[in-house]
């Protein structure tokens, strides 16, 4: 083989072992609701914004918190809380707003979700993420991508487009 030939050969094999481990390792930023911990895959977070007034939509349900103008553009904001039945709370200092791409039959909207606090970006193998239809959940399993282990507790890994998905809206 020439020497050119060798070095294609090698940067070949390189990039195929890159796209390995880009498909096995995944970043998650995970967030509470009361005592229990989820996440949501890092890249499809927009942006993180702490609480603000939001205007409210006649006759939304009532997990749609209201909208918000996110330089020019309307978002809706989603209360997880009360997405998943969990009782309401006040915001305070913690309460951040996650601003969410979202996939939909239309095509990629913006949307946010209003969570208690945030925790930690979570570097994951896909290895350890365990099916979600091993364990009681309170909420759909069509909102669970999986459950994994989280120094030492669970974290709820979300389907975001399932969760926000507008035809439920």
């Amino acid at each position: 083989m020439a020497l050119d030939d060798m070095k294609n050969l090698q940067s070949t094999d390189s990039l195929a072992d890159d796209s390995d481990d880009a498909v096995s390792h995944e970043e998650w930023l995970s967030f509470s609701l009361d005592t229990i911990t989820y996440a949501v895959d890092i890249l499809r977070v927009r942006e993180i914004r702490t609480w603000q007034t939001m205007t409210r939509v006649p006759y939304a349900k009532d997990y749609v918190v209201g909208l918000i103008n996110l330089r020019g553009a309307i978002v809706p904001i989603v209360d997880l809380r009360a997405r998943f039945g969990l009782s309401r709370r006040e915001a305070d200092k913690e309460t951040i707003v996650l601003i969410m791409s979202v996939m939909t039959e239309d095509g990629e909207k913006t949307m946010g979700i209003v969570v208690d606090r945030i925790s930690d970006v979570i570097n994951l193998n896909t290895d350890s993420i365990e099916s979600a239809e091993k364990f009681d959940l309170t909420i759909s399993n069509r909102f669970v991508r999986g459950i994994t282990d989280v120094k030492g507790g669970m974290a709820v890994l979300l389907e975001i487009d399932a969760v926000l998905d507008i035809a439920d809206f």
